[in-house]
């Protein structure tokens, strides 16, 4: 059965994604109390609108997500004009410790 997400959580999570990655933060599936496979597909949305870059995904035949390696990622420039661009979600934003209340449907 396929995790299904609100479009404006899934904009929260790529903000989230963007904002902590820039902070040399790696967060992770279990942050977000995602799946692996929903948490590859946002990293690939966000990779693939040029947010971030060096996020390596290996899926099988089924498209299950079998190596997920994001030590090397980094936010392009793109990604710091979407943080700045973003101001309102930077204001609420209090980092992955708060992230239950500023996403309600985790937990």
């Amino acid at each position: 059965m396929e995790e299904r997400i609100e479009v404006n959580d899934q904009f929260k999570i790529v903000f989230s994604i963007v904002k902590e990655i820039s902070e040399d933060n790696l967060p992770k599936a279990m942050d977000y109390d995602i799946t692996n496979e929903k948490f590859a597909d946002l990293l690939e949305i966000t990779q693939e609108a040029g947010l971030i870059k060096n996020v390596k995904i290996h899926r099988d035949g089924s498209g299950k997500v079998y190596s997920l390696i994001t030590d090397r990622a980094k936010v392009t420039f793109e990604g710091l004009k979407y943080l700045h661009e973003n101001s309102t979600l930077m204001k609420t934003y209090k980092g992955l410790k708060e992230i239950k209340s500023w996403i309600p449907f985790i937990f």
